[in-house]
């Protein structure tokens, strides 16, 4: 395994709407990416300056929000997200960090990996820690949380519209 974090280039837009593609047929709703049937050929250059101002915070009540691509080797693995500001909704839904693997690639280590190098870029932000939320039935998540260091702060009730109703564990992680 030859994991990297790289910034969206169209190179790998094939890879990241069959990722896409596979969480939305596997009804995966714990992380909800890019709706695959909008990827065309025109989706990363229509997308691009909207993904460049979340980036630079310049979205009006929303986080500053860095998205990565993990690749191993020409492969497309999956996603990872860093929120930078503990704003009220990072705090109580989305976390500070985010992260997907195709499901074909489930149970290979990838999840692990790309929190660990996610990690590292957090703490090159000047980060010192970083918030996990995580809906209870996520058992995967929550185990690689807590392999990783993720201490339990608490677990409130949420509501978004992909998962609905749900409880929502809080980890915080030391880097």
């Amino acid at each position: 395994m030859v994991l990297k974090l790289i910034k969206r280039c169209p190179k790998y837009v094939a890879g990241y709407k069959e990722f896409c593609q596979e969480l939305y047929d596997h009804n995966i709703v714990y992380f909800r990416p890019t709706r695959p049937e909008s990827i065309d050929a025109d989706w990363f250059k229509r997308t691009k300056e909207k993904k460049e101002k979340k980036e630079q915070g310049l979205i009006e009540g929303q986080s500053p929000s860095l998205h990565f691509w993990a690749v191993d080797g020409e492969q497309f693995i999956g996603e990872f997200q860093l929120r930078t500001e503990f704003t009220e909704k990072v705090l109580t839904d989305i976390g500070s960090i985010g992260y997907g693997v195709k499901v074909s690639q489930w149970g290979k280590g990838y999840g692990t990996e790309i929190l660990r190098l996610g990690f590292a870029i957090a703490k090159g932000l000047g980060m010192e820690k970083v918030l996990f939320t995580i809906n209870e039935k996520n058992t995967r998540s929550i185990h690689v949380c807590e392999k990783l260091g993720g201490k339990l702060e608490d677990t409130i009730d949420a509501y978004n519209e992909a998962e609905g109703q749900h409880r929502l564990r809080r980890y915080w992680i030391e880097l």
